[in-house]
């Protein structure tokens, strides 16, 4: 059997392969758009007014944070993935900035990693922006999304990819933009983590401005 040698690396998605027009969610009015569609998809299936089904997003919201999926699925019996399809299903063009540059950085650096996906966003929007970015065929077999029970939120989706993947978490190496979701529960597991940031992260093991400076690390990585 041969043995893989490479180590891998596990990318966050949103604000790490590529930056947000107006350089956040929020700002780039991609938030407001999902809210939005949350409405209009409430009010659909449950037959509410508006107003009605902004009161439910709100109670959903106080009770689940971010997960709305899971929230509408417990409280509705509404399923998630027909959430996702019909609310998350949104021109990436109009929200992320183009990297014409990052294709060719990837397929370099999977010459020496395995490189895996990790985004607690849906598959339809994962699918949207890696087809914009042109990196679809780079990660088609590897990524791992939010629409299950097992995220980045919870701390208990990097375990996951190790098992399903069969890999040492001491040969996992995480690369993303938010402390709380990427770099915590990575390093709580072994992994190392590079965090991308403006500032020093003092619990990741290295700390870089965007992406493409990943290529100062590649040897002590």
């Amino acid at each position: 059997m041969k043995v893989n040698h490479k180590k891998t690396i596990i990318f966050d998605m949103d604000g790490t392969l590529y930056k947000f027009k107006g350089d956040s969610f929020r700002n780039s009015g991609l938030y407001g758009v999902v809210i939005e569609n949350t409405v209009s998809y409430i009010c659909n299936k449950l037959g509410k007014t508006k107003l009605e089904a902004q009161e439910v997003l709100d109670a959903i919201l106080k009770k689940y944070g971010n997960s709305i999926s899971i929230g509408l699925e417990n409280e509705f019996k509404i399923d998630r993935y027909d959430y996702f399809n019909s609310v998350w299903n949104i021109n990436a063009k109009k929200y992320v900035k183009f990297d014409s540059t990052i294709s060719a950085f990837l397929l370099e650096l999977q010459k020496n990693f395995d490189l895996v996906l990790l985004s607690d966003a849906p598959v339809i929007w994962i699918s949207r922006v890696l087809d914009y970015l042109g990196i679809m065929e780079i990660f088609k077999n590897n990524i791992f999304s939010g629409e299950g029970d097992a995220r980045k939120e919870f701390g208990n989706a990097f375990e996951k990819i190790c098992k399903t993947m069969n890999i040492k978490v001491n040969r996992c190496i995480v690369i993303g933009d938010q402390e709380e979701t990427d770099i915590i529960p990575a390093k709580k597991i072994g992994m190392k983590a590079v965090f991308i940031g403006k500032s020093k992260n003092s619990i990741a093991d290295y700390t870089i401005n965007n992406i493409h400076e990943l290529k100062k690390l590649v040897n002590k990585l």
